[in-house]
């Protein structure tokens, strides 16, 4: 019975280490991720999402075509 909590605790052991190292990987990757606020709607995406639309030497990102042609019509009614 002891021989069984004792390697029932090293696999515990061995997991916990394994699964540590992974997790700042993983963090990693995630924070590498660039986001971007749509201006019209505000919705939050990536740029492999996003429409590209240079405006007035600006870029801006947006999540849909209808979102950068409202965003068209706003800077031409300025």
């Amino acid at each position: 019975m002891l021989r069984l909590l004792v390697w029932i605790l090293l696999g515990y052991l061995v997991y916990r280490m394994v699964r540590g190292k992974a997790a700042p990987e993983i963090e990693k990757q995630s924070s590498a991720t660039e986001t971007f606020q749509d201006p019209v709607c505000g919705v939050y995406l990536s740029e492999a999402d996003a429409v590209v639309g240079n405006l007035e030497g600006k870029r801006y990102h947006f999540c849909s075509l209808g979102c950068l042609h409202q965003f068209e019509k706003s800077l031409q009614q300025r």
